[in-house]
């Protein structure tokens, strides 16, 4: 009974000394306290020795039994299994403890890493927000002007088709003028060719003389235009008072027209003249150059005798002296002078009537064939004007 006392006395102090039978797991007190507990247990282990030995001295029984020997080394081995079970657990209890703390330091620093990345997206968002406000704003904002600029857009638009329309219209309505007005001249076009037809040959004439001068662009004249606009004589079936009056206007222009040409033919004859004048003004100076190089030629001589042949001209010149050496008087010399100065005159003269013989056969001509436009046949070229070509000639 009392080894069975000693055994549940010793379970009892390792059940006392185990420390994970109330849940610790390794808070940082048991590894405080876990040099106390082993000298508990070492005591109690002393104590329990101390007990068996005082027992057995009681019994009077040897101190070194074997039986007894066997029984408390299979004692202490129970106990030593014991305490290495307990710190076994202990270890396993510390060993978890352990793991947990790492798994919450590794839990910390994930949160930590976990907090910084969740500040960062945050933050990303936040911007992204602005971003997206911004882009946004400047959406609506193109958008609104893209609206307005569509509306004026349109608005021109619809401007410029109505001013077509209108445009159109007017063209339309002038088409539509011009072609009645082009019926009506085609009208009176035929009407006037119709008139001429009953016309004879001398009324024709007439009224192709009094006609004015019609061109591509305009087909009547300003005057004409101005008097028929004014005039108010519609339905009359006489000659008005404006027509009169145009034909006067026409006649009138036409008298003006033949003035206009006869002043440009005496332009042309004034020009003729001096034209005369200054070829006989040139030739008259060459003869003049010709006769002072006759003088100038000093080192030949010639002799006094006349020469039988030539003109009246060289023979003077022969008269004239044609050395310095040789003398002759001065009266004989100042006669020979004013006889050449005569013939100059005369062969200008005769260059100045050439030319207005020129100029008489170029106004005949002229008047021949105004002649034979207005006349209806064809008349032969009189004797006068072949015997003017032939004295051109």
């Amino acid at each position: 009974m009392s080894d069975l006392d000693q055994t549940q006395e010793v379970s009892e102090a390792c059940s006392l000394d185990d420390d994970m039978l109330d849940g610790d797991l390794g808070d940082g007190v048991g590894v405080r306290s876990a040099p106390s507990s082993s000298g508990k247990r070492s005591q109690s282990f002393t104590g329990l020795s101390e007990t068996l030995y005082r027992h057995s001295s009681q019994a009077g029984e040897p101190v070194w039994i074997p039986g007894l020997k066997t029984t408390e080394t299979q004692q202490r081995v129970h106990v030593l299994c014991c305490e290495l079970e307990v710190a076994h657990r202990y270890f396993e209890g510390k060993y978890e403890a352990l793991k947990i703390l790492q798994g919450k330091a590794i839990l910390d620093k994930a949160t930590i890493h976990t907090k910084s990345l969740l500040q960062k997206s945050e933050e990303k968002a936040k911007a992204l927000e602005k971003e997206v406000n911004s882009l946004q704003w400047e959406l609506s904002f193109n958008q609104v002007q893209m609206k307005k600029s569509d509306q004026s857009w349109e608005q021109k638009h619809n401007r410029i088709v109505s001013e077509n329309k209108t445009l159109t219209d007017n063209l339309q309505d002038r088409e539509s003028e011009i072609q009645q007005l082009r019926a009506e001249n085609y009208a009176l076009s035929r009407q006037c060719v119709e008139l001429l037809s009953m016309l004879n040959v001398k009324e024709q004439r007439t009224y192709q003389g009094t006609k004015p001068q019609y061109s591509p662009e305009r087909d009547a004249s300003v005057l004409e235009l101005t008097v028929l606009g004014a005039c108010r004589c519609f339905g009359v079936a006489e000659a008005c008072p404006c027509s009169r009056t145009a034909a006067a206007s026409r006649k009138q222009l036409v008298q003006l027209q033949q003035e206009l040409d006869a002043q440009r033919s005496r332009r042309e004859e004034a020009m003729m003249v001096a034209d005369a004048f200054r070829i006989a003004f040139e030739q008259q100076l060459r003869k003049r150059s010709e006769h002072f190089l006759l003088l100038a030629e000093a080192n030949i001589l010639k002799s006094y005798h006349y020469k039988a042949e030539g003109d009246v001209s060289q023979r003077l010149r022969g008269l004239l002296p044609s050395g310095l050496d040789l003398k002759m008087p001065d009266d004989l010399l100042e006669t020979l002078y004013r006889l050449l100065d005569l013939l100059n005159d005369k062969e200008e003269a005769l260059a100045h009537q050439r030319k207005v013989s020129i100029m008489l056969a170029h106004s005949a001509e002229e008047l021949q064939r105004q002649l034979h436009l207005d006349s209806p046949c064809q008349p032969s070229d009189p004797p006068e004007s072949k015997r003017s070509k032939t004295w051109m000639m």
